[in-house]
């Protein structure tokens, strides 16, 4: 599933808030752990895992960037 993943709603929020109306896909209903699935491009996607540590989550990675100035 190129491009999908699951992100905590406050790290969703970050992510729809920062791109263009229509480029982010988002599942209304979180699941059994409170996440989210999103679609978003393969390469952001990708340079997220980059971006990730060990033990680290998309939204560990997502909601320090969205707060960056």
């Amino acid at each position: 599933m190129d491009g999908y993943i699951r992100i905590t709603a406050e790290a969703s929020a970050a992510v729809a808030a920062t791109l263009p109306l229509g480029s982010v896909a988002v599942e209304p209903a979180l699941d059994e752990k409170g996440q989210r699935l999103i679609w978003l491009d393969p390469s952001v996607v990708n340079k997220l895992r980059f971006l990730r540590g060990p033990g680290e989550s998309y939204s560990d990675v997502i909601l320090p960037l969205a707060s960056w100035p």
